[in-house]
């Protein structure tokens, strides 16, 4: 798991935390790759989620929907890659430092 120390260079908590994978605040952000895109880590620790927020509503509190599930870093990159855009080389620094697997 990613200690909240690496996510905050990220991403800066604006939100209440929370333990929903759909809300803003959830407490296992790993990163946050641009406006529409992010990556957490799930509720119960065994994969990545790519997860997209609606652009029309994102500023009304649209939830999080995920998009890849991925138990690999090579998986979750390339995920990432096809499907968020153009992402901060400090977001894409963390994922390249993610284990290669979560168990």
């Amino acid at each position: 798991m990613i200690t909240r120390t690496a996510m905050a260079t990220v991403w800066p908590p604006t939100a209440a935390v929370s333990h929903r994978e759909s809300d803003t605040g959830y407490h296992a952000v790993v990163a946050v790759l641009n406006d529409r895109w992010r990556v957490i880590e799930c509720r119960d620790g065994i994969q990545w989620i790519l997860q997209r927020q609606d652009a029309a509503r994102s500023l009304h509190g649209a939830p999080w929907r995920g998009r890849s599930y991925c138990r690999t870093r090579a998986a979750l990159i390339r995920d990432v890659g096809r499907h968020a855009g153009e992402i901060s080389p400090a977001a894409m620094a963390i994922l390249e430092a993610l284990p290669e697997r979560l168990s």
